[in-house]
This record gives C-alpha cells, sequence and structure tokens, in this order.
C-alpha cells in the first residue's frame, strides 16, 4: 500500500506557524490591557478639568492640566527636572547596592546556617517591623543631614527585603538538590554556584524588585525633610512656595520613574528566572 505523505510547507513550518499565531493573538491582548490600564489616569485628568472647569477649587489649589504641562515643559527645557531626577536616582544606586550587598551576604549565611538563624533571626525579625522611617531620627543623630544621612537610610531600606528574600530562597531550595551536591562531593564554591544561587535566584529578584520600591519611596521623603537638592526638596520647595503646578509636575515625574524602575525589574525578573515566569 502507497501511503500518502503529507505536504511541509519548508518556508512557513508548523512549529514557525504556531508561534506566529500565538504573537498574533498575544497583540490584541496587549493593546486591551494598555487600554484597560488607561481608563483610570484618563478619567482622572477628565474629572481634573471638569473641576477646574467649573471652578470648585481656586487655581492657586488646584491648577489646571495645561498649567501644570507648561510647567513641566519649562522644567524640562531648563533642565530643572532632570538634575533633580539625577541626584535623586543617584542616592537610590549608591544605597541599593549598599543594601543589596549586606543583605544578599546575611541572608545567605541565616540561610545556610541554623546557628546564625537562631542568634540573629529574632532581633532581624522584630526590626522588619519598624517602619524605616522611625529610624530618621535615630540616622540623623549618627550621620547628620548630609548625604550620608540618604545613603544610610536608602541602604536600611534596601537591606531587609534582600535579606528575607534571599533567606527564604536559600532555606526553601530542594534537599534533593543538595543531596546530589553531597554525591557528586561540590566543594562549598560549587555548591553556592550550582545549587544555592539558581534555587534562591527568583526569590533574590523578587528582593531587588521590592527594595527598590523601598528605597525610592524612603528617599523622596527623605529629600522633603531634610535635603538642598533631590526631586523630594524641589515638591517640598515648590509647596513652600505655593506653585502647586510644580508640585503636581514633580508628582508625576516621581511616579512615572518609579513605574519605569519597576517595570525594568519586572524585566529583569522574568530574564533571570524564566523558569519561575513560566510556572
Amino acid at each position: 500500500m502507497i501511503r500518502a505523505i503529507p505536504f511541509v510547507d519548508i518556508a512557513n513550518p508548523p512549529e514557525l506557524g504556531r508561534h506566529a499565531r500565538q504573537r498574533s493573538q498575544a497583540a490584541p491582548t496587549r493593546w486591551l490591557a494598555v487600554a484597560l490600564g488607561a481608563i483610570v489616569p484618563l478619567s482622572v485628568l477628565a474629572v481634573w478639568s471638569l473641576a477646574v472647569a467649573l471652578h470648585a477649587m481656586r487655581p492657586q489649589i488646584l491648577p489646571s492640566p495645561l498649567a501644570v504641562w507648561a510647567a513641566g515643559v519649562d522644567m524640562l527645557r531648563s533642565g530643572d527636572l532632570a538634575s533633580a531626577l539625577e541626584v535623586s536616582l543617584g542616592r537610590v544606586a549608591l544605597g541599593l547596592a549598599l543594601g543589596s550587598a549586606f543583605g544578599l551576604v546575611a541572608g545567605a549565611a541565616l540561610g545556610r546556617s541554623r546557628t546564625l538563624d537562631a542568634y540573629f533571626g529574632p532581633i532581624l525579625r522584630a526590626i522588619c517591623q519598624i517602619p524605616t522611617i522611625a529610624w530618621l531620627p535615630v540616622f540623623m543623630l549618627i550621620f547628620g543631614i548630609g548625604e550620608e544621612l540618604k545613603i544610610a537610610i536608602i541602604a536600611k531600606a534596601a537591606f531587609l527585603p534582600i535579606l528575607l528574600n534571599t533567606f527564604a530562597g536559600v532555606r526553601t531550595a530542594s534537599a534533593r538538590y543538595h543531596e546530589v551536591a553531597n554525591v557528586l562531593e561540590f566543594s562549598p564554591l560549587q555548591r553556592l554556584r550550582f545549587v544555592t544561587i539558581p534555587s534562591a535566584l527568583p526569590m533574590i529578584v523578587s528582593g531587588l524588585r521590592l527594595a527598590l520600591s523601598n528605597a525610592w519611596h524612603v528617599l523622596i521623603v527623605v529629600e522633603m525633610l531634610a535635603s538642598a537638592s533631590g526631586i523630594g526638596h524641589v515638591m517640598a520647595w515648590s509647596r513652600t512656595l505655593f506653585q502647586l503646578d510644580v508640585v503636581f509636575v514633580t508628582v508625576v515625574a516621581i511616579g512615572v520613574t518609579g513605574w519605569l524602575m519597576d517595570f525594568a525589574m519586572r524585566a529583569a525578573e522574568r530574564r533571570f528566572s524564566p523558569w519561575s515566569a513560566s510556572a
């Protein structure tokens, strides 16, 4: 019996065709998500414009969207907004690096050693219950109100999420992986490279994302209270001068910058832990 050979289009293999169909189906879903996400901001903008048009509040208290837009354009042209954000982002980067480094080391040590966890775990968990801003008076007495204060408070805000997530990632690694490492007679460095880090990486990246968010929030508050530069200082000084249009510009800039940083961290989370995202 002669069997019919199915026709296969070499120019468009079945696998490629399936992926193309998946991409074509995913594109409308992404656009729908963008459209749904734009409903609330557009509604807020419409209500804001209506309140200004009806004179619900005085213009000195609630400036119009056009006035805020004009103030934002002026700050972009003069470079004031960019320079303020540059100062704030530099502080976040340095404080996040310091806090993350200490948090990774401490979390990995506590996760691997139950003895260290017994000694230091309770006090660290107690410190976690104290808001970072509550440490501000103590840090001001120790570091003053200079740059050291901002870096120290940001490092403190980033330290705990990294510590807790690294501890959880190391502690929840499957015992079977460590049994295989024992059979293969891994050295401590090999165990760290091939067992501990891969198993804890999703939790570590999630901790970095949370640490970045905490660091950004804390920095804005500290700059508003004890700083002569940065986006938080611009917001506080504009409120003192009753320049509410500039205040609204800084609010939007802070929100957009925070969203972009979180978007980048979500992309890194998908990049460095694809198995977690697919699951």
